[in-house]
């Protein structure tokens, strides 16, 4: 560390920013994959006026909302500056449907700039529809998906002091404390060494794992072919020109996504894991029936009650290896995901970084080659993610993206029903394989919630 002529002390990016800055080598023309843009739109009429004070309240809360960047020889360093306020906030009344969407949208894939003394743009609005929204475009250096839904959370209790006299809220957990936590966990070398250990055996217990693709395994086949190396089990899919990505939303219909809840509550399982496992189940089923499924699953790595209050990133990708057996069943292999959750829970401090590092060095990867299908998050926002209120959250789409495929799952509170959404590389993944991929998924979810006892043979033969 060392002091900046602010007056401030100045950090390095830690971990979790240092993998979201790393997908810029992979996007050389477009800045936008290291942004978050979301909204949530309620049925309230909302007072702009008052929730404006409200956010540069948030301001002075939120310690993440202060943070600046700045380059040092190359090298991304970040300080937080005094309080400050934002005097003027863009109101829009939308008038259509086709108009909110396209505003939107095209701010989302506008680059947030750091070094231009930007980290977020922010919007209030009247939908086309009488709801009032919010809409909120932050840089992912600066937030991951938990601190938005905490931002969105806090904002609106702020807002509900000033408005309605309610109590205030809590204070908010500090990122700056997090962050030379962070920074002190990896001076230390014997953690990262510990970590190391133990995840090179849980990557290689099973062997080198195998890509199977939601394409299918016509990339695969091609890399070896074209190396003339019928062993080779991770193609190079990341290329940093043909970066263009679409975004797919798609919904489960009501009585499925109603049986898939139940369930869920009643044998105690997460959607991380169920939803996955039946991807997973179709993904095998398109690759040969293989069975070793490899997904890179982001957790956001908040254990206290003050770090689940706090902003700023701490999101890590956490490999989710599952190698399953025909023979077994759906629920036993739910108690796999399970463990395999379990375990990288226990081990979500190693830098992702220094695991891809390692890969490249038990399994000799290109630089751009991995066996991952794809990365997943499971959204956990529900009923009381925004107070009491009924809402609608909605995400958008980047138009970039680093990955082949990024997919997201969550409960949608103003549907009631399950979403998924696909963001995807067109040049990689059509959205006919998408459509393939989600319908596989709720096939797969169909069978085992009306019989969770099904083997898992008998799900890939009827698929």
């Amino acid at each position: 560390m060392k002091n900046r002529n602010e007056g401030k002390t100045v950090y390095p990016l830690i971990p979790p920013q240092e993998m979201i800055q790393f997908m810029l080598k992979y996007s050389f023309f477009h800045k936008q994959v290291t942004q978050i843009p979301d909204s949530f739109l309620f049925e309230e009429k909302l007072d702009f006026d008052v929730l404006k004070d409200a956010f540069n309240i948030e301001i002075e809360r939120n310690d993440c909302l202060r943070l600046r960047f700045f380059k040092s020889k190359g090298t991304i360093k970040q300080y937080f500056r005094d309080k400050y306020t934002v005097d003027n906030i863009p109101v829009f009344d939308f008038k259509t449907e086709a108009e909110q969407l396209e505003t939107l949208s095209a701010d989302a894939q506008k680059p947030v700039r750091i070094f231009k003394d930007e980290i977020f743009r922010i919007i209030f609005f009247k939908a086309f529809d009488g709801r009032y929204g919010i809409y909120f475009n932050v840089h992912h250096l600066v937030m991951d998906n938990a601190a938005c839904f905490v931002f969105f959370n806090d904002l609106m209790a702020v807002y509900d002091h000033l408005k309605n006299g309610c109590d205030m809220p809590k204070p908010l957990g500090s990122y700056e404390a997090r962050i030379k936590k962070e920074l002190e966990y990896i001076s230390n070398k014997e953690n990262l060494e510990k970590e190391k250990a133990a995840y090179t055996e849980y990557i290689t217990k099973n062997g080198e794992p195998t890509y199977l693709g939601v394409e299918g395994p016509k990339f695969l086949e091609a890399e070896r072919k074209k190396r003339k190396n019928p062993d080779i089990k991770a193609p190079s899919l990341f290329d940093p020109i043909h970066d263009k990505a679409l975004l797919n939303k798609h919904v489960v219909p009501p009585e499925l996504s109603q049986k898939v809840f139940d369930f869920m509550e009643k044998n105690n399982i997460s959607g991380e894991c169920l939803v996955q496992l039946a991807m997973r189940m179709f993904i095998s089923k398109i690759n040969h029936e293989n069975l070793d499924t490899y997904f890179i699953s982001l957790c956001s790595r908040r254990r206290t009650l003050p770090e689940k209050r706090s902003g700023g990133t701490v999101t890590a990708p956490l490999p989710w290896r599952v190698v399953l057996d025909k023979d077994e069943t759906f629920m036993s292999a739910l108690d796999k995901m399970s463990d395999t959750q379990i375990w990288a829970f226990k081990h979500m401090d190693y830098p992702y970084l220094e695991y891809r590092k390692l890969q490249q060095e038990l399994f000799n990867y290109p630089a751009a080659a991995g066996a991952s299908t794809m990365m997943f998050s499971w959204l956990p926002i529900d009923n009381n993610t925004i107070g009491k209120r009924k809402y609608e959250y909605v995400g958008y789409g980047l138009g970039r993206y680093i990955m082949v495929l990024y997919t997201f799952a969550m409960k949608d509170i103003y549907s009631g029903c399950l979403k998924i959404t696909y963001l995807h590389r067109t040049k990689y993944v059509t959205e006919q394989d998408i459509d393939a991929l989600h319908k596989g998924t709720e096939k797969v979810l169909e069978m085992a919630v009306n019989d969770p006892e099904i083997k898992i043979k008998d799900i890939l033969k009827n698929l």
